[in-house]
């Protein structure tokens, strides 16, 4: 059993309130063996816009919209949801915006 840190950025956590926001910084507590997607899968359900936002409605997957940086590194799709964490880790979602 142990804790990370979920840090979500203000243009996400903004779309998830439906209202304008900061940094969300959330300490979550994870069971042994747990994942990332593990951590976004028990997330989804306390936010409406979470699951239409950070997974893909037609496979289930992590969206391409969403980056995930796992420990201050960009984790690859897709297997980011694989990727096992431990006490202490930090997790961060951002939104990917196309364009420049």
């Amino acid at each position: 059993m142990g804790k990370v840190q979920l840090k979500i950025t203000p243009s996400l956590a903004s779309i998830l309130r439906n209202q304008r926001s900061d940094w969300l910084i959330l300490e979550k507590e994870i069971g042994e063996g747990a994942t990332v997607g593990d951590l976004l899968t028990d997330l989804a359900p306390g936010w409406d816009n979470f699951h239409n936002m950070v997974f893909n409605p037609n496979t289930g997957e992590i969206s391409d919209r969403v980056m995930i940086i796992l420990n201050d590194s960009l984790s690859q799709f897709p297997d980011v949801t694989k990727a096992k964490l431990k006490n202490g880790d930090s997790v961060m979602l951002a939104v990917v915006f196309p364009g420049g």
